[in-house]
């Protein structure tokens, strides 16, 4: 079966379809063509003059022609499209919308009367199904939480509330005033799609474009709302209306659109005009409201937006103090790098008069390019943050740095006698040995001010100096085959195959053909291979590892992998390999495959390679018996290993436990 194209299934392009076949793209053209034509018929029809008696009623059928347009435009998004929940709650918002307004037209036949309670109440559980389509939305929009995005879009959330506070409510408006209410729950949720549209980048796409708009055009038709029941000149069919229903219906319109993923954005420059302005505006509102009345809800708005503006500036300062710092250091090893390195001498030289003596020491690694082919990248990375480490505690007080590649460097104060000692430390930090290979590392210093003056002088003489040992150092060649070989490594292959004839016995109690069994045979006899370029310390350590030397140990099945990969009599073992350390429950590494997701041979070594450690002495724990171990992987079945395999183990075990007792000439007491 042929598998689609990612770009026939993504969000996106699943919008387009729907929006563009069968009924809804019938749909979408009418909504399209009437909705705004109703529209304009309403506001014709609020300047001429709120009509009345038929005419009256033709335009009370408008208005609630349009909710229901709205509402069938998100119920066939909810029904064919993606986001089916958010779309759904849109249609019930509406519908409660479109049922208030016509309980309001038939309980109310004065048309300057405000909202009946019955209208009032399903008005509210509209705006109740409109938050939560809102946030269901917005959820699907943000694809990443940016917390500098969000505070910017709080921030003009803030000052535009509080700029339609000033405008649009009237002076001492409470929330028992008629009309009142619902205009702060229109904010509400115009403060918070502009927090989106702020997490976005301000970059909203068409759908929350018009959604954004559709709010804030309710939010001017409810302030007018308020603003004529106050001086008592409201009248349904007024300038109100058409502002109030064109959020209906930008919300229809929205429904047929695709809703695009947020892109990731860059932190730049671009971000700070838009805080820096909103701040602009608090800080001018709060004047205003000094000097005069600016009403309360605009004074606590403008002083909320005044405060997230100094938090936002807070936090560019410390954004920028972090690029900065990240500028001039190494992301893998954490040292400083070549820009910092170059800081620092600059600050150390500036000065002829008072230059204090310190030497400078380049150190290139010997014998890592094999490594790295042999082990792979992971590997070689490994390898280059343990040589950091050590090498920033051997200079210290002085400080190393990563020049890149496998090339270091370190600053130490004190002239060459003093710094006799700390490079004699350093330059066996950077030895590291193991099965197979050597890492050594040659070296050139140079002392200033005696040798070099300013920052390029001593780089160029250090390197020089470098190449030159690189070039006459009597070093034993690392192997130029990567050979699988134990001769260094004991304890890694002692006594290995012990694993590889149960592993044959399981495979074989779980049906596999006799290729599939001696495969699995022999992944497990060298399912630790990849330990070779674990050192040595961390393989025989007595206690606990910390969390750096279990990364270490945990990258020895993808070094593994990699090493059964070169050799292709082994290759495909490799996956076996890769896989034996995979939990049934998705905990496990590197990959974290769960269930069926994981090899059934590499299923098969886990067991038998966790039933294996169990039963023989290690350093941070003593030997346990066969029936307790096999308790243990009972106990573990579903959630580390496979139940399957874990019951095949037992039967495979208690037969080996039987024939070795016969051969004893005793009977062996029988696997619990």
């Amino acid at each position: 079966m042929s598998v689609a194209p990612a770009s026939e299934t993504d969000p996106v392009t699943e919008d387009l379809r729907v929006s563009r076949s069968g009924a809804v793209r019938r749909f979408a053209g009418a909504y399209r063509l009437i909705v705004p034509i109703g529209l304009v018929l309403l506001v014709l029809n609020a300047v001429v003059g709120p009509a009345s008696g038929a005419a009256g009623v033709g335009f009370d059928v408008l208005f609630l022609a349009i909710l229901g347009a709205a509402a069938v435009a998100t119920g066939l998004r909810a029904r064919e499209g993606p986001s089916p929940v958010a779309w759904g709650l849109a249609t019930v918002g509406l519908t409660l919308w479109a049922a208030a307004e016509f309980v309001y037209r038939v309980a109310e036949t004065d048309p300057t009367a405000y909202y009946p309670a019955a209208t009032q109440l399903l008005l509210a559980g509209a705006f109740a199904f409109a938050y939560g389509t809102l946030v269901l939305l917005a959820r699907e929009r943000i694809q990443r939480f940016d917390p500098v995005l969000a505070l910017d879009g709080a921030l003009a959330g803030l000052t535009a509330a509080a700029v339609v506070a000033v405008w649009l409510l009237p002076d001492g408006a409470d929330g028992a005033q008629p009309g009142v209410a619902p205009l702060l729950a229109a904010l509400g949720g115009l403060w918070f799609v502009i927090c989106v549209l702020g997490l976005t980048g301000w970059r909203p796409g068409w759908a929350w474009g018009f959604i954004t708009l559709g709010i804030a055009l309710n939010v001017v038709g409810d302030a007018i709302m308020v603003q004529l029941l106050d001086a008592g000149e409201w009248q349904r069919g007024g300038l109100a209306d058409p502002f109030i229903v064109s959020g209906a219906a930008l919300l229809g319109l929205a429904a047929l659109l695709p809703l695009r993923p947020a892109e990731r954005l860059a932190v730049g420059p671009r971000r700070l005009p838009i805080p820096l302005g909103c701040g602009g505006v608090a800080l001018v509102l709060l004047v205003i409201a000094a000097l005069g009345d600016l009403g309360l809800a605009a004074t606590l708005l403008a002083a909320a937006a005044l405060t997230v503006t100094l938090v936002r500036m807070t936090v560019a300062l410390e954004l920028l103090e972090r690029t900065r710092s990240e500028a001039r250091t190494d992301p893998l090893t954490k040292l400083g790098n070549r820009r910092r390195l170059l800081d620092d001498l600059e600050v150390r030289l500036a000065d002829p008069t008072a230059i204090q003596p310190f030497t400078l020491a380049l150190f290139d690694l010997d014998g890592f390019k094999a490594y790295n082919d042999r082990f792979g990248h992971l590997g070689g990375d490994a390898l280059l943050e343990r040589l950091a480490g050590r090498l920033a505690d051997a200079v210290q007080p002085g400080r190393a740095f990563r020049m890149g590649g496998d090339e270091f460097c370190a600053v130490i104060d004190g002239d060459k006698e003093a710094a006799h000692a700390v490079l004699t430390r350093a330059r066996a930090a950077l030895i590291e040995r193991g099965d197979g290979f050597l890492i050594t590392a040659s070296c050139g210093t140079v002392s200033s001010p005696e040798e070099a003056r300013t920052p390029t002088m001593a780089l160029q003489l250090a390197d020089t100096r470098m190449y030159a040992d690189k070039e006459t150092a009597d070093r034993a060649p690392a192997p130029a085959v990567p050979g699988v070989t134990f001769r260094r490594r004991p304890a890694v292959a002692d006594p290995l195959r012990d694993v590889g004839p149960i592993a044959a016995d399981v495979a074989r109690r779980l049906g596999l053909e006799d290729d599939d069994i001696r495969r699995i045979a022999r992944a497990a006899e060298l399912r630790d291979i990849g330990k070779i370029a674990v050192p040595e310390e961390i393989l025989h350590k007595p206690g606990t590892l910390d969390d750096d030397e279990l990364r270490i140990v945990r990258q020895h099945t993808v070094i593994g992998e990699r090493i059964l990969r070169v050799a292709p009599a082994l290759s495909d073992l490799a996956p076996l390999v890769r896989a034996s350390h995979e939990w049934f429950d998705g905990d496990g590494y590197p990959d974290g495959l769960r269930g069926e997701e994981i090899p059934l041979g590499g299923r098969i070594v886990a067991v038998c390679d966790a039933y294996h450690a169990m039963v023989h002495r290690a350093a941070h724990h003593e030997a346990r018996s066969p029936l307790d171990a096999l308790r243990e992987l009972r106990a573990g079945a579903g959630t580390q290993f496979d139940p399957r395999v874990v019951a095949a183990f037992g039967v495979a075990l208690r037969e080996r436990m039987n024939v070795e007792a016969a051969l004893a000439g005793r009977t062996a007491r029988p696997a619990e």
